[in-house]
């Protein structure tokens, strides 16, 4: 029987336009234009978490706020005793220049995040009509641009400062939902916790870099100290996105270099509407109940997430009297963890999907439970282990580093259910997952406000603990796994994918293709 060069073959049916039944494309093995994209996604994120988090661990570097205390011990003051505390002493805090309280601090840790919820579902539907690449890639050069210049804003008062990372909030409230859209365009199906996964877990990777870097550089004098950690983490983002605008397209099809077997195998089950398309059903969205599954679970773990990421810093060196260094070695511990977890469920629940081993809603609702039970367990312990550093590392190790499980789920549960619109999705997502962005800093800060004790911070970690209950059990109800009605484009149910047949015919030893009856997914 004559071969087939199914590589030139499948490159003139791809000219075409013509569509395949996905379960007749063979996966495309090896390095491809996809993992280019994982790779500078993966990137991206780091920077959009850095600089996003750097402010909270330069803010105990930059503020000053003295608070006058005659402290005689632990039980006393619910404060544990450091270098800057010692018996019968007033103590002030070391930090220079800036002379901010704690509510102040509250204010401008959580100012980031109005504008951050503001421009979530906008940056939806701008990724949807103007691309995701150019959104994406042009709000983390603006970002790291206010970054560079953050130095001199705050030295001209402190409104600037919150205006300016409002500022920036808004252009990082567009990246998620666009990267989202692109995300929809690149992964095939039985990749699609894997790849998304990798690139997302760029994000921790940020805070395990930022934050004992912050911390190191705050304790120099290189560049100023605090301002270093600005000019370094502005500058690597602004060389990021070079790369971005020269290597990444919007789409497979518009990839110059994309073979065509890769090609096939990402867009037989990867989204390929247009923003023309269809319009969007937002009735049907917004009354989906696997939808609300995941606006409130997002809700929820969020809050727990954000009290780790912008106040334990505060927390460990008020309270614990960690040292700014050993502050950020501190944090970076759980986000080594949290990388790990992140990557080991996405490749786990990729396998067992692929095996049908479970099916998909259990792969999902399994692994959230995995990430928001033992976090939720972890938080109480936390504030009842009075000055013992190493069981609180340990059980901020152990509680925040499980909620990388969370990966198989968050981000990927969309594509699951409405692919097509993942970037609407993402926007309505990321709304719900950045209110507590807004509240949990500003919140902490009017419960602690001129009484940073052990107790206070109890009910702040209380709190947290129910949040991710919540969480658990909203998802576990209402969560779905399958594909929903209102995200199959009409002509996918008018128009039937032709499917084609993997092996050849011989017809008077002349190879031809064999067209199959058409079919629907």
């Amino acid at each position: 029987m004559p071969s087939i060069d199914r590589t030139n073959e499948t490159s003139k049916l791809l000219k075409t336009g013509t569509q395949y039944r996905r379960r007749d494309v063979q996966p495309h093995k090896g390095y491809g234009a996809r993992h280019t994209f994982t790779i500078l996604s993966f990137i991206g994120y780091f920077h959009l978490y850095a600089l996003r988090f750097n402010l909270s661990v330069a803010i105990v570097a930059m503020a000053n706020y003295t608070d006058t205390k005659s402290y005689q011990n632990y039980t006393e003051t619910g404060v544990c005793p450091g270098p800057a505390l010692n018996s019968s002493k007033t103590t002030t805090n070391q930090a220079v220049e800036f002379d901010w309280d704690e509510r102040t601090q509250g204010l401008i840790l959580s100012s980031f995040f109005y504008g951050y919820v503001a421009t979530q579902i906008p940056g939806g539907y701008l990724a949807t009509k103007f691309g995701g690449k150019r959104i994406f890639g042009y709000c983390v050069l603006i970002t790291a641009i206010l970054t560079l210049v953050t130095p001199v804003v705050a030295r001209v008062g402190t409104w600037a400062l919150i205006i300016i990372r409002i500022i920036e909030g808004l252009a990082e409230g567009m990246t998620f939902p666009a990267i989202s859209e692109m995300q929809g365009k690149w992964t095939p199906e039985m990749e699609r916790t894997t790849l998304p996964m990798i690139a997302s877990s760029g994000a921790a990777f940020g805070n395990v870099i930022v934050l004992p870097v912050a911390g190191y550089l705050c304790d120099t004098d290189f560049l100023g100290g605090w301002p270093s950690v600005f000019y370094i983490f502005g500058g690597s983002a602004i060389i990021w996105f070079l790369f971005w605008h020269c290597l990444i397209f919007e789409t497979p099809s518009d990839h110059t270099r994309i073979s065509a077997v890769e090609r096939l195998y990402i867009e037989s089950t990867a989204s390929v509407k247009r923003a023309t398309a269809c319009p969007t059903p937002w009735k049907a969205i917004l009354t989906s109940t696997a939808m609300w599954a995941i606006i409130v679970t997002n809700f929820m773990q969020a809050w727990g997430s954000y009290i780790t990421y912008t106040t334990l810093p505060t927390y460990m060196n008020k309270i614990q009297k960690f040292d700014i260094t050993k502050d950020g070695l501190l944090m970076a511990l759980p986000m080594l963890m949290f990388v790990f977890t992140n990557v080991l469920g996405s490749l786990l629940a990729d396998f067992l999907r692929r095996k049908r081993y479970l099916s998909t809603v259990t792969v999902r609702k399994l692994f959230n439970t995995l990430g928001l039970v033992p976090a939720a367990l972890c938080l109480p312990f936390i504030s009842m282990a009075g000055c013992e550093h190493v069981y609180i590392v340990a059980l901020i190790v152990v509680g925040n580093g499980m909620l990388g499980f969370l990966g198989a789920w968050v981000t990927i549960n969309l594509f699951d259910i409405g692919y097509n619109y993942s970037g609407i999705l993402m926007g309505l997502a990321n709304f719900s997952s950045n209110l507590p962005g807004v509240m949990s800093p500003y919140f902490v800060g009017l419960l602690t406000n001129n009484n940073e004790t052990m107790s206070r911070w109890q009910t702040i970690f209380y709190v947290s603990m129910g949040a991710y209950i919540i969480g658990t059990i909203v998802f576990l109800l209402f969560a779905k796994g399958k594909e929903e009605s209102w995200n199959v484009q009409p002509e996918e149910t008018t128009e039937r994918y032709i499917t084609i047949q993997q092996s050849a015919v011989t017809d008077n030893n002349s190879p031809r293709i064999k067209y199959a009856d058409t079919y629907g997914f």
